[in-house]
């Protein structure tokens, strides 16, 4: 299927005809283009027949349109090589694709994904393969549409490689922003069905095991540090089960993780959430100049903590029109703006003024009325690309931009509950003019003081006193003071002056808690139970180790440790330069002293 000899690429009847050495025109060729339904009628035989041995024989690709749905069949099999089969294998891992698509990403999503995963990089796909990117349409199931979400709905998570016979599972590496964007770190999610396994750095060499932790993501990558080059270049680690990948990209997408706090990199840009860029130096003047069109608040460029790249930070798309324009425009970067392409509508933004508390009512939340949520809707499928809109039972047709989200604040919406969405899809809420509920009998006794900002630790509180109120405690019990940490924290210890030491853990979750939350549902933090006399809490991360004061500084006494304290010397020297308090100093200098490093007096 090349053009050549005056006949084009496209011309399937042609290089059919000429197969059978038969002269273009003739009866006997006629004959062999009716006579090809016989043909596409095979191909839907073997289709019907790989999928009733259930994957025995292999998976089906057999695709094809409904403009030319009889050479469809066989076009759909020339577009894929077995070399981009394996390749096609290692981009639903680099974009994070689970195993068989559960997400329902759609063939539109996942083109638009291959396009961005293929600017820029030769990634080696064969030229039939990337002219088909090239020039597929945005709209309809396309050929090439099709055929990318049957492979993903088929994907079983291993990577098409007959040399490791199927058997290794992929992972797409993510890159997390850290410390208000002062450290770099990479994250790989964790395969439920590997909770230890072992990777190499290709071509280093060096080792890296791999244990399944919080929030489903693997521990043991802490010592490899993101370089420029790393970026610039990818990362590949290996292992006999698994694979681990990073693409490179000179420009990368970060959002907030909802869990863990920190930017994490993305596959998508989501209109009106706020976003981070990290940008090779050779891309920042056409990334400042394409951000700079989306207006809305100033975007600040900082230095980031690997030399040769910088941070964009407060990257906000609030203004649709503008929003549009930057698409439109087009340029080497856009594609890092592009949002998802939706099959289902989704609420976005909004003044949420409580969650949805009600098991299976189907609710998506409680808004503030006027401040309602933005509308995003999935892309039309006419050529005028309108979208018929059903609210709460009355249709409108509307010509929208999919990637623009539709304000639905600009609708006047009476107190009470709304169902938008289309005729395929719907969501659900209520919007209030504000919750007033007050506290009922013997509640609330216990709770965080509040003016302007929250205490950290629980007391009793009058009813007239401004605090975050939780249980009623009657006077027989006292709450046991407690400290918030983190459950990525490897190790902890409290401490008095006089140089005792307690290791504290995470406490086993209360019966009430696993009767009715499934197993291994817990928050991201721990807490700590903090006895009488201990004024401070050290602990480590994977990065580094950490101090926290207990007390007010002017409340905590000065260190008193007798000379053979040394697991009270050795918790302080760790901690020792995390704290600028004088009276940590203090306690600095009489660990040091035990330790042997300076007179204590």
């Amino acid at each position: 299927m090349t053009s050549s000899d005056g006949m084009l690429k496209s011309n399937f009847y042609g290089r059919w005809v000429q197969l059978f050495g038969e002269e273009p025109g003739t009866y006997r060729a006629n004959r062999l283009k009716s006579a090809f339904e016989d043909v596409a009628a095979m191909w839907e035989q073997l289709d019907r027949w790989l999928n009733d041995t259930g994957g025995l024989c292999g998976t089906s690709t057999v695709s094809t349109d409904e403009h030319y749905w009889k050479i469809g069949y066989p076009i759909s099999q020339a577009l894929v090589r077995g070399s981009d089969r394996q390749i096609l294998t290692r981009f639903f891992a680099a974009t994070r694709l689970r195993p068989n698509n559960p997400a329902h990403v759609s063939g539109r999503e996942l083109l638009r994904r291959l396009r961005v995963w293929t600017a820029g990089r030769d990634r080696r796909l064969s030229p039939r393969l990337m002219d088909e990117l090239a020039n597929a349409g945005d709209s309809g199931d396309t050929l090439i549409v099709s055929l990318l979400k049957r492979l993903a709905d088929e994907w079983d998570g291993r990577l098409h490689e007959p040399e490791h016979e199927h058997r290794r599972r992929a992972l797409g590496l993510r890159l997390v922003v850290a410390d208000r964007g002062k450290r770099l770190e990479w994250l790989a999610e964790s395969v439920e069905e590997l909770p230890e396994t072992e990777v190499s750095l290709l071509p280093d060499g060096r080792t890296f095991k791999l244990r399944q932790d919080y929030g489903s993501t693997y521990s043991g990558l802490e010592s490899l540090h993101p370089s420029a080059q790393q970026l610039s270049n990818g990362v590949r680690l290996g292992g006999k089960d698994l694979v681990i990948e990073w693409a490179p990209q000179e420009v990368v997408l970060l959002r907030k993780h909802p869990h863990l706090g920190d930017w994490v990199s993305t596959e998508y840009f989501e209109p009106g959430d706020q976003h981070w860029l990290l940008v090779a130096d050779s891309a920042v003047s056409e990334v400042r100049a394409m951000v700079g069109t989306l207006g809305g608040r100033t975007i600040r460029e900082t230095p980031s903590p690997v030399p040769g790249w910088k941070l964009f930070k407060g990257v906000r798309a609030v203004n649709g029109a503008a929003f549009t324009r930057a698409l439109d425009q087009g340029g080497k970067h856009t594609h890092v703006l592009e949002p998802q392409i939706r099959q289902q509508t989704k609420l976005s933004g909004g003044l949420r003024i409580a969650p949805e508390y009600r098991a299976g009512a189907g609710v998506i939340g409680h808004y503030l009325r006027h401040a309602a949520p933005d509308l995003l809707l999935p892309p039309g499928d006419g050529p005028d690309r309108k979208v018929d809109v059903v609210l709460d039972g009355h249709t409108q047709s509307l010509r929208t931009d999919p990637r623009v989200p539709f304000p639905l604040w600009v609708v006047p919406l009476e107190e009470g509950k709304h169902t938008v969405g289309t005729t395929r899809s719907s969501q659900t809420f209520t919007v209030h003019d504000g919750l007033h509920e007050g506290l009922p009998p013997q509640t609330g006794t216990l709770g965080y003081p509040c003016n302007g900002t929250a205490r950290s630790e629980p007391i009793e509180v009058e009813d007239v006193q401004a605090a975050i109120r939780g249980a009623y405690a009657p006077e027989s019990i006292r709450l046991p003071r407690t400290e918030i940490m983190r459950c990525t924290v490897l190790e902890a210890m409290l401490l008095t002056p006089d140089g005792d030491v307690r290791k504290v853990g995470q406490s086993p979750p209360p019966a009430w808690m696993t009767s009715r939350l499934p197993d291994g549902a817990l928050g991201p933090c721990l807490e700590v139970q903090v006895p009488p006399g201990y004024v401070w809490l050290i602990y480590r991360t994977p990065s580094r180790w950490s101090v926290r004061p207990l007390l007010d500084a002017a409340d905590i006494p000065g260190p008193d440790p007798s000379r053979g304290d040394f697991a009270w010397a050795y918790a302080v020297i760790s901690a020792a330069h995390r704290s600028r308090l004088p009276v940590w100093q203090d306690y600095v200098a009489a660990a040091e002293a035990i330790a042997g490093k300076r007179n204590y007096r």
